[in-house]
């Protein structure tokens, strides 16, 4: 091998050791793998949501001896929960995310890889309220529409807002959710564990 050929096969090696995240897992999740990690996701959300009200609720009840009942009918108290609530599952995600994988995405072997360099908390920020806005109406709404019948065709909207990002997946080029898209991150697979 000539001077020229040996520093290209070299220069080749450097530029694999030096690739980027996504370029060193195995290609993009599939659709179907990612529908069902989220909803292995929401599962593992509510253990963390329970545990969330229930500090929320521990704390300031011993904070102002108010009881559960008339804590849920106070507004300031709804809200402030529900910022709480937002916060932990920003920071649950967030921390997962930047660190490469949810425990959904381990379990069924993929990663968030950012198309350039190390996920930052920005661009976690990014995907978790893109995320919210699209995932976070559905279960209320459909709640909403069980106490209040009329509401129903409401949770149907709902239900088809929850599944636009996945249409726009099945349409992108490379079949990326818009969350994804706009975050400037992808889902991939990630090799199994040894």
């Amino acid at each position: 091998m000539n001077k020229a050929g040996k520093k290209s096969s070299q220069g080749g090696a450097a530029a694999v050791n030096n690739a980027s995240e996504l370029e060193a897992h195995l290609g993009n999740a599939g659709l179907g793998r990612r529908f069902v990690a989220l909803m292995y996701e929401a599962l593992l959300l509510v253990a963390v949501l329970l545990i969330t009200v229930g500090v929320f609720q521990g704390v300031a009840q011993l904070l102002t001896g108010i009881t559960p009942e008339q804590l849920s009918k106070m507004t300031s108290a709804r809200i402030l929960n529900g910022v709480w609530v937002l916060l932990v599952c920003y920071g649950y995600f967030g921390w997962c995310w930047t660190r490469g994988q949810t425990l959904a995405m381990m379990t069924w072997r993929m990663r968030i890889a950012p198309l350039q360099g190390q996920l930052s908390w920005r661009a976690a920020a990014i995907r978790f309220a893109l995320a919210s806005v699209f995932y976070a109406p559905l279960l209320p709404l459909w709640i909403l529409a069980i106490y209040h019948p009329n509401l129903k065709a409401l949770a149907w909207i709902g239900t088809a807002w929850f599944f636009a990002p996945w249409i726009y997946a099945r349409f992108d080029q490379d079949q990326q959710l818009l969350h994804d898209r706009f975050a400037k991150t992808r889902i991939v697979n990630s090799k199994p564990k040894k």
